[in-house]
């Protein structure tokens, strides 16, 4: 069978769609960075990257919580520590006021003290970030400590939060609790009930008594208060110490969470990624091939019997 000349042009213009497409998608490639930017591209690699895709968000997701857990719990250490440190400064004060050789003027000014101490405590113990109350249980945009009025009652500080604890979900059905309700930490009341746990101290009455056995000049009852107020420094640092094993643990899960997403991508990388230096070699090629093509055909579209006339 003889090829016609039309013949030969259709199967010329068939090879310069075929290498203009190929042309086109490389240079896609190459703008994109991606090896498959459609479906069509790749229809066995579709599972595996929107596989990746999906894990990847979840990572970020998981990452942007821990993040937030990890503000909470840093932000929650610090004034811990400044409570602690508050109650350790009330307690050298009560060291230093039972020594009796202290006047009535002496007493009234570790009283003083002692009063300014108290007002620290209650400042720490509504302490916030980003406007949310970090000892409130549930009820962070509510003060969870206030005073008792007259200055005289009894509790001398009133819980208005509640026994909420706030959880995060860090990975795949895990929970963490990343919040200490005040009643517990500052009242003693650790289960909620209304009343000072077995073993536990009402810090704010505690340093109240204290305020008002120095006032009365009375080193036996500033004495008699030294065993609790080691027993309230000791309550603040459990639940720091708590604290600080949440935050260890939060780490944790963070960089866990950040190599998943590091695996993720480069596994989504080898089905979806172009070989940036084999697409632009491939490329360069092709062009080649597409301008040789132009130059044959138009050659042959150049021909007619007039030519052997």
């Amino acid at each position: 069978m003889r090829a016609t000349q039309t013949t030969t042009y259709r199967s010329l213009q068939s090879f310069l769609d075929r290498t203009s497409d190929k042309l086109a998608s490389l240079q896609l490639q190459a703008a994109t960075g991606k090896r498959m930017n459609r479906p069509s591209d790749d229809p066995t690699a579709i599972s595996p990257v929107l596989s990746a895709r999906t894990q990847i968000k979840s990572s970020d997701r998981y990452i942007e919580t821990i993040e937030t857990g990890l503000d909470r719990v840093d932000g929650m250490d610090g004034y811990l520590d400044s409570i602690e440190n508050t109650l350790v400064r009330i307690k050298e004060i009560s060291v230093a006021a039972v020594n009796g050789s202290l006047n009535d003027k002496d007493m009234q000014t570790y009283a003083d003290e002692v009063h300014q101490l108290r007002a620290s405590l209650l400042d720490d113990a509504n302490a916030q970030i980003d406007g949310k109350y970090l000892f409130a249980g549930f009820a962070e945009k509510t003060p969870p400590f206030v005073f008792n009025t007259p200055p005289t009652a009894v509790p001398p500080v009133l819980y208005n939060g509640d026994n909420g604890a706030l959880e995060f979900e860090i990975s795949p059905n895990e929970l963490i609790n990343v919040n200490i309700p005040g009643n517990g930490l500052m009242l003693g009341d650790f289960d909620n009930d209304g009343t000072v746990d077995p073993g536990a101290v009402d810090i704010f009455a505690l340093v109240t008594n204290l305020e008002q056995e120095l006032q009365a000049n009375n080193p036996t009852g500033v004495e008699a208060l030294m065993d609790p107020l080691e027993t309230a420094a000791n309550q603040v640092r459990g639940q720091r110490s708590l604290k600080g094993n949440i935050g260890h643990r939060l780490e944790i899960a963070r960089d866990h969470m950040a190599q998943i997403k590091i695996d993720m991508e480069a596994f989504r990388s080898r089905f979806e990624d172009a070989d940036i230096l084999e697409t632009i070699t491939g490329l360069e090629k092709q062009q080649q091939s597409f301008q040789a093509a132009l130059s044959v055909t138009g050659k042959v579209s150049e021909l007619s019997i007039l030519n052997y006339i």
